[in-house]
């Protein structure tokens, strides 16, 4: 009875309906598997470009550090190297002033008042 019923002139168009609306079925489902995939596509594609440009970032910073470290340690032999000096020349000056005060306790009339042309030459020597 089923065989006869889907022979019959009144089924086909039932039949061509089915099998349109499972084409359609079929269709609608990989077009939404295809956008599914295109998600997919568009999320990698995002994640890479994130990792790209933080690898940028991160590069840039790199270089940013170094080039301060490397300005920091110039720095800090400049320092050292003004401090070097410094003590060098605290070092000359004490010894001249040691120098002088030797001299100075030298000449006769120790205990004097003012200047005489002897002390003054000892002033005018370290200019």
């Amino acid at each position: 009875m089923l065989a006869t019923w889907f022979a019959s002139k009144a089924a086909k168009p039932l039949l061509i309906a089915g099998a349109f609306a499972l084409v359609l079925l079929l269709a609608a489902l990989g077009f939404w598997r295809g956008f599914a995939v295109i998600e997919r596509l568009q999320d990698k594609a995002v994640k890479a470009a994130i990792a790209l440009r933080d690898a940028d970032w991160k590069a840039q910073i790199d270089a940013a550090n170094a080039k301060a470290a490397s300005a920091r340690e110039a720095q800090a032999l400049k320092a050292d190297a003004a401090s070097r000096a410094a003590s060098a020349e605290i070092s000359r000056l004490s010894d001249s002033l040691a120098k002088k005060e030797a001299l100075n306790a030298a000449l006769p009339n120790a205990d004097a008042c003012g200047l005489d042309r002897d002390r003054v030459r000892l002033l005018n020597d370290g200019q």
